[in-house]
């Protein structure tokens, strides 16, 4: 179901294909529970097993990923919380909370929490209203039980950190997010953190998702959406993103979400 500001999705699938979907990013947030099968939730460098009826907060522009650890049925709910539902419901301080609760503190909340908060229920509340209206018809009553939960998330002073991680693929990410927009070489890379290039690239690909010079130029096409949103040119949005030119930036843009720069504003 999709509105203007929001969109839910009851996922179901009883024999997962993909053992690993690539590491992915929203302009809206994401607040997924898990019900049923057997997955492991990578949000940035944090990697999380999630129990059924768990809670993942992801916020907007947190690049994130799913990897099925069994091919078992895989059943879960998931909100797409757009910015502007805040305005128009007249809830910023809700996004604030969210966006307060920075990558840092985790983004997990689990299962006995989710109950005890009185977010299960408002969940289920929204999943029955919801299959009660066709696609794309917003109501007062589904407003108000997404406010609600937005308001629950907001009570939530404290999220589980990472239940894994690598040690090598965490600190490269965490170098990455710091020197994206400058020039980067495998080699440089392989001198930083004491490893060969082949072992840097394997790892990073096998805890991502994707290769190095993917995950760079991932970070350089937010970056660069963002700042063209605020109102930068899209040349020097490119520049300041990290491309060396217009022309590498609009080949990566087209090729990663098939419209053109100009259509971000």
């Amino acid at each position: 179901m999709h509105t203007e500001h929001y969109a839910i999705s009851h996922g179901f699938s009883p024999s997962p294909h993909q053992s690993c979907f690539p590491l992915h990013v929203h302009d809206a947030y994401e607040i997924y529970m898990f019900i049923e099968g057997d997955i492991t939730c990578i949000v940035e460098n944090k990697g999380y097993h999630v129990q059924p009826y768990d809670i993942v907060v992801i916020r907007k522009h947190e690049l994130h990923q799913i990897y099925h650890n069994r091919q078992l049925p895989y059943r879960r709910i998931s909100f797409h919380v757009s910015p502007s539902f805040f305005v128009a419901n007249h809830c910023t301080e809700y996004e604030t909370h969210l966006l307060k609760a920075s990558t840092a503190s985790g983004n997990k909340i689990p299962a006995a929490l989710t109950r005890s908060s009185g977010l299960y229920d408002a969940f289920m509340r929204f999943e029955k209203y919801s299959d009660n209206f066709t696609c794309g018809q917003d109501t007062p009553v589904l407003t108000a039980t997404l406010v609600e939960i937005m308001y629950l998330l907001s009570n939530i002073t404290s999220y589980s950190c990472s239940d894994f991680s690598n040690t090598t693929v965490n600190s490269v990410i965490s170098y990455l997010s710091q020197h994206y927009t400058e020039d980067i070489t495998l080699d440089e890379l392989a001198e930083i953190f004491f490893t060969s290039k082949y072992h840097l690239c394997r790892i990073f690909r096998k805890y991502t998702g994707l290769s190095i010079q993917e995950y760079i130029c991932t970070k350089r096409l937010i970056k660069a959406k963002e700042l063209i949103k605020s109102g930068t040119s899209i040349t020097d949005a490119a520049i300041q993103a990290g491309f060396h030119d217009y022309t590498s930036f609009y080949r990566a843009y087209k090729k990663e979400y098939g419209g053109t720069p100009k259509g971000i504003r």
